[in-house]
């Protein structure tokens, strides 16, 4: 079979180049210039963040037969996370959630990135020629060694909070650096064969380069543990908001769905549906999170307690919930689109 990708589409080069680019811009500004990472995490938190946690919610609330089919994930998953990071905070504290968070982030950040990296790959076929075990395997190299050179650094703050990672020696850092170089020099190696081949899937190729950049570049180069977390988190974010997105753009392509008014209009093309899906999906990401802090404020105050804001726990709810329900609701056999693969260069 041929797999050569004459041209990538113009979403597919927004998708890798563009979010690669934005993550990139945005975090290099804040190791620039320090003293803006607040504002700029501010700025990604308003307009990311919060709309990629509402995005998953497009998907598990708004359909009435999501509603049906995932009805423990809405009401069963969120008392027991609810309850599990409460006890957490009252017995760790602040630091044993920031912790969690931190090794949740890192899970859930590749294994979206992997997961992203499949679709491309069954965009041409298959690729029959490259071994997809080996490919996960070199896909998880490098974020693997990013974690264990953070651990090997032994940071104490992160995001402002005191922090803890176990202790990894640096010789056990080194070794798994040289594997996963190794890795990525024999990926690169086929890539050119199979380019001489006439047979490189140019879209797939492009998106393991972006993920090898941006892992590299989030746990390894980049020296500031939280402006290194601020690009995975960017590129993570930006990228789900726009796979999300292009799957409802998908999902109502035949027209108005009666039972889903308002998802399915402004998921229509063109540029003013385009333009009305981000600012409603805007619109109703803001007041949510903007109230979170109010109403943990409030419980903290008839509760008496401020060992951990409340308002920490319910946002790591949210965060936690969503990656519980992100393994299960994006499972190719409960999404039709997914299992034609051809939403993403639509």
């Amino acid at each position: 079979m041929h797999l050569v990708l004459p041209k990538v589409s113009r979403f597919d080069f927004g998708f890798i180049v563009g979010t690669t680019v934005l993550a990139c811009t945005m975090a290099g500004v804040t190791v620039v210039w320090p003293l803006l990472f607040i504002p700029i995490l501010t700025v990604h938190s308003w307009l990311f963040g919060y709309e990629h946690l509402w995005a998953t919610y497009t998907k598990l609330l708004v359909h009435p037969e999501d509603r049906k089919r995932h009805g423990t994930l809405i009401f069963l998953i969120p008392p027991f996370v609810l309850f599990g990071l409460f006890y957490l905070g009252q017995t760790f504290g602040l630091r044993g959630i920031y912790i969690l968070y931190f090794f949740g982030q890192f899970f859930h950040t590749v294994r979206q990135s992997w997961g992203l990296a499949q679709t491309y790959r069954r965009q041409v076929g298959g690729i029959g020629w490259d071994s997809p075990r080996l490919s996960e395997i070199t896909m998880w190299s490098v974020p693997i060694w990013g974690f264990l050179h953070r651990c090997a650094e032994r940071p104490n703050e992160f995001l402002f909070q005191d922090f803890w990672l176990p202790p990894v020696p640096q010789v056990m850092v080194n070794l798994v650096g040289f594997v996963s170089c190794s890795l990525w020099v024999y990926w690169f190696y086929t890539r050119f064969a199979a380019y001489r081949r006439g047979e490189l899937a140019i879209g797939h190729s492009l998106y393991m380069i972006s993920h090898l950049f941006i892992f590299f570049s989030g746990y390894i180069w980049i020296e500031e543990l939280c402006s290194g977390w601020l690009l995975v988190n960017v590129w993570h974010n930006v990228q789900y908001i726009a796979f999300v997105w292009i799957y409802n753009r998908t999902r109502f392509a035949s027209g108005i769905d009666s039972n889903s008014r308002l998802l399915s209009w402004i998921s229509q093309r063109g540029t003013k549906h385009t333009i009305a899906y981000f600012l409603v999906t805007l619109t109703f990401a803001l007041p949510v999170y903007y109230l979170l802090p109010e109403l943990g404020f409030t419980l903290d105050t008839f509760l008496k307690t401020s060992a951990v804001p409340t308002a920490v726990v319910l946002a790591m709810t949210f965060t936690f919930h969503h990656y519980i329900i992100d393994g299960i609701i994006w499972k190719r056999r409960n999404n039709p689109a997914l299992r034609n693969d051809v939403f993403l260069s639509s």
